[in-house]
């Protein structure tokens, strides 16, 4: 449950998005970082070359400053670095020194030079005293040897005192570009990609709300939504589905109660039809003088009575239909002894019972069951139910009526074991007109009976349902909360 609960709270939406934040400015600085240590990796190597150190400290190479005048060669800045330059004539004699010479060497031999000319950028990171760079010339038809000597370390000290050629310059604003370059793609890219992946987090699902929506306006009621979102997107999913299926339902049951309505007005005109016209049919067999036996017209009159008797009785059903079918109607309760009530109910039927030889077994406590209810209106809901037992069963049907209570509340069961009720009409049995078997038209039922009982209990906040086992066919069961 705690994880659940923490899976939740972190599918937030806010949370989501700042997470995707977090990754785009972790990619960012993991480009920004990657192109910074690509140009100084690439300048680095850049100058670290041995093309850049000779191109740009070729003021150190004998090579570079000789001239055939030896003595216009400009050495200014290796003079300035503590070197010298040497001058040696065709036997390798010091003809001629530029700067302060700082060893004894008056003269050298064919392998010192060829030592020397060797060694050339190498003796920059050698041990030896000096670094040498040798270079012949001539002048005057004269072969001439110039060498250059500078301390060690000089030359790598003094790097920055060379001016750097145009061409690396170049290329290091070339590499520098590119690296401006990546980031700018990486950044419009990531930018791009964060707004995508961003708004597919929302659009999406407004989007499958939307819809929804629209299939809602065209009463597509069935209409439902589906997708995998964060939290709030689902809730709203969620309320939408619940909102969706409730307005089906609602619709369903309006259908449902406009059909109903409509069986209800012609059962209404139907079983109000068939006992008027016996009765207009007779009163007019009497008022024509068509019968003259006396005990034909005594007949004739007890019919009219009866058949009014049915028509009243429809009415006054009917009336207290609507009447409890208004949500204004309120029922006045007071506190009785309902087991008192009970037993005083079931004595009214004592003899109709008799007369059709039920077999009728009543089970009621003694002690006092004290409940609020409105004893008028709870005495026809319990009535109804007693009579239809008596209506609609044959002679000798075992009849069981029992009232029990617990702490929570007060259950009352009326059974019997006669005719039953077919499956079919079971689910709606407590609906108006329903009628439990086609005997029932002709026995003067008015098929509002049940659902008047269902009605008045609850109206007490109780619950009236129709069960059976084995040993009876039918059994109602009224449920009162204490």
């Amino acid at each position: 449950m705690f994880f659940n609960r923490l899976r939740k709270k972190f599918k937030r939406l806010y949370i989501t998005m700042f997470k995707n934040y977090i990754v785009f400015m972790f990619l960012v600085l993991l480009v920004l970082l990657g192109s910074i240590c690509f140009v100084i990796f690439t300048i680095g190597k850049m100058i670290t070359s041995e093309e850049y150190v000779k191109d740009t400290q070729k003021f150190f190479m004998a090579s570079k400053i000789v001239k055939d005048d030896y003595k216009k060669i400009d050495a200014s800045k290796i003079i300035k670095s503590n070197g010298w330059v040497e001058i040696l004539d065709s036997n390798k004699k010091i003809i001629y020194v530029i700067g302060t010479k700082k060893d004894k060497s008056a003269s050298y031999t064919e392998d010192e030079l060829l030592h020397f000319m060797d060694l050339s950028y190498n003796n920059l990171k050698s041990d030896t005293s000096y670094f040498y760079s040798v270079a012949p010339f001539n002048s005057n038809e004269k072969k001439f040897y110039c060498i250059v000597k500078v301390p060690p370390g000089i030359v790598k000290l003094n790097v920055d005192i060379a001016p750097s050629p145009d061409k690396y310059i170049e290329k290091a604003a070339i590499y520098i570009l590119v690296a401006i370059l990546v980031i700018i793609v990486f950044l419009i890219t990531s930018v791009f990609l964060y707004a995508y992946l961003t708004t597919k987090k929302v659009v999406m699902p407004l989007k499958k709300i939307l819809q929804g929506i629209k299939r809602m306006t065209e009463e597509d009621y069935s209409t439902r939504i589906n997708f995998n979102a964060e939290n709030e997107f689902a809730e709203i999913r969620d309320a939408f589905n619940f909102m969706a299926e409730k307005i089906e339902t609602s619709k369903a049951e309006r259908n449902r109660m406009e059909i109903l309505k409509q069986q209800l007005l012609s059962d209404i005109s139907h079983d109000l039809k068939t006992p008027l016209t016996s009765i207009m049919g007779y009163s007019k067999a009497l008022r024509d003088d068509v019968v003259k036996d006396d005990e034909k017209i005594k007949q004739y009159l007890n019919t009219i009575y009866n058949k009014s008797k049915r028509t009243v009785s429809l009415i006054e059903n009917l009336h207290e239909f609507t009447k409890l079918d208004n949500n204004g109607f309120l029922i006045n309760k007071e506190n009785w002894d309902f087991c008192e009530f009970v037993r005083k109910i079931v004595s009214e039927y004592y003899n109709e019972f008799e007369e059709k030889c039920f077999q009728i077994e009543i089970n009621l406590p003694e002690h006092e069951i004290m409940y609020k209810f409105d004893k008028l209106e709870m005495e026809r809901a319990i009535s109804n139910i007693i009579s239809n037992v008596l209506k609609y069963n044959k002679f000798e049907t075992k009849v069981k009526i029992e009232l029990t209570c617990n702490n929570y509340e007060i259950e009352l069961i009326i059974a019997d074991d006669g005719i039953g009720i077919d499956e079919g009409l079971k689910g709606n049995i407590f609906e108006p007109f329903s009628r439990g078997d086609k005997s029932r038209y002709t026995k003067g039922g008015t098929g509002l009976g049940l659902s008047i009982a269902s009605k008045i209990v609850q109206k007490h906040g109780g619950s009236l349902t129709l069960e059976s086992c084995k040993e009876y066919k039918t059994m109602f069961k009224l449920k009162f909360e204490k």
